[in-house]
């Protein structure tokens, strides 16, 4: 498998577990559009924040190879007209849900033939951007035994922030090292656990948000676009920061552009067929301003892929300074329509939550 099929399915599916649980929470708990406004948000967060990030912070120039951009930019684009079909309507229906998951069944076998399609378009080594690299065998940051994480401290020369924040995450890093075994011993076991912690933290999360937007009036949309669309594009922004630093600058844009599709996708269309089956009846948005603010998607994409056609493919600068600032007036367009345009806003205090207030 090649390193940028790699960032597009595994790595893309493994950093879109917050998004998952998130449109799970959103659609059998709140019932409110938290979900479709992280996903949305998450994905503009993907590909302009991580553009921005890995342009401006890692350092370097990274050239990118031209095929996976345009192939995941592609699907992408696709996934994005899907899901306007889907909302246009404000209401999603089983078919429309299942067409989702379809697509993406597409979308992965389109990828495990890529080697193929990408034959007809370009002459291509065999050889060429494949995975030959045993990720456990890494050492560079040996990770730490269970004695050692829990008794390391900040060294006397270290800065006060840094002695605040280890005080700060302490407490989680305890924890996680006493439920979580290491990935070297039971790889698959501390995968499970992993998801799991996900899972949790998602869940309050999104309860958290939905309950202080209500109180301070701020649309449960608008908290998904922005705060919680961040918080869970963590992962991808860690990963693809650290790839791109290795010098595997297209597993990184795969990584974020795969997110979207796996998030538009399956994110959203497996919580809603599940919904549907169990309901019998069509999904209704609250929000009237969400189909506007997918198809800005499309505006997004096509101003990064312009970037890298600029600068012949290298993610630079140039293309980090661009996406940020494009990334600041998409919010800043985004949050505007959505609080124009909103017509109700999740009530959490109606009898529809009191089972969940009363325990």
């Amino acid at each position: 498998m090649s390193y940028d099929v790699a960032g597009a399915t595994f790595l893309a599916a493994a950093t879109s577990a917050p998004e998952l649980f998130v449109a799970c929470v959103g659609t059998f708990i709140t019932k409110g559009d938290i979900g479709i406004g992280t996903i949305v948000g998450s994905s503009v967060f993907n590909v302009l924040g991580i553009a921005a990030i890995c342009g401006i912070c890692t350092g370097m120039a990274s050239p990118l190879d031209w095929w996976p951009i345009t192939r995941d930019t592609f699907w992408y684009m696709v996934s994005i007209l899907v899901l306007f079909g889907v909302l246009y309507d404000s209401k999603v229906n089983i078919y429309e849900a299942a067409g989702l998951l379809v697509f993406y069944v597409i979308y992965t076998i389109a990828l495990a033939l890529d080697r193929r399609i990408q034959g007809l378009f370009r002459k291509m080594d065999k050889e060429r951007d494949m995975l030959t690299e045993d990720p456990l065998q890494r050492e560079e940051e040996p990770i730490k035994s269970f004695k050692e994480t829990l008794t390391s401290r900040p060294g006397p020369d270290d800065g006060i922030v840094k002695k605040i924040w280890w005080g700060i995450k302490y407490p989680a890093v305890v924890v996680l090292a006493i439920t979580t075994p290491s990935a070297r011993s039971i790889l698959a076991l501390s995968m499970l656990l992993a998801v799991i912690w996900i899972s949790i933290i998602s869940y309050f999360l999104t309860w958290f948000l939905t309950i202080v937007g209500y109180n301070i009036g701020i649309p449960d949309s608008i908290m998904g676009l922005t705060i919680l669309a961040a918080g869970t594009s963590v992962p991808e922004v860690v990963s693809s920061f650290i790839v791109c630093r290795k010098g595997y600058g297209s597993m990184a844009m795969c990584n974020a552009i795969g997110s979207n599709t796996f998030d538009i996708f399956v994110c959203l269309g497996l919580p809603w067929i599940i919904m549907l089956l169990i309901t019998k009846e069509d999904i209704v948005m609250h929000s009237t301003g969400l189909a506007i603010t997918i198809g800005m998607l499309m505006v997004t994409a096509l101003i990064v892929y312009a970037c890298f056609l600029i600068t012949k493919f290298v993610l630079g600068k140039f293309v980090g300074w661009t996406s940020l600032v494009v990334y600041i007036i998409f919010l800043g367009i985004s949050t505007y329509i959505e609080m124009t345009m909103l017509g109700k806003v999740c009530d959490i205090e109606s009898e529809e939550y009191s089972q969940y207030l009363d325990k």
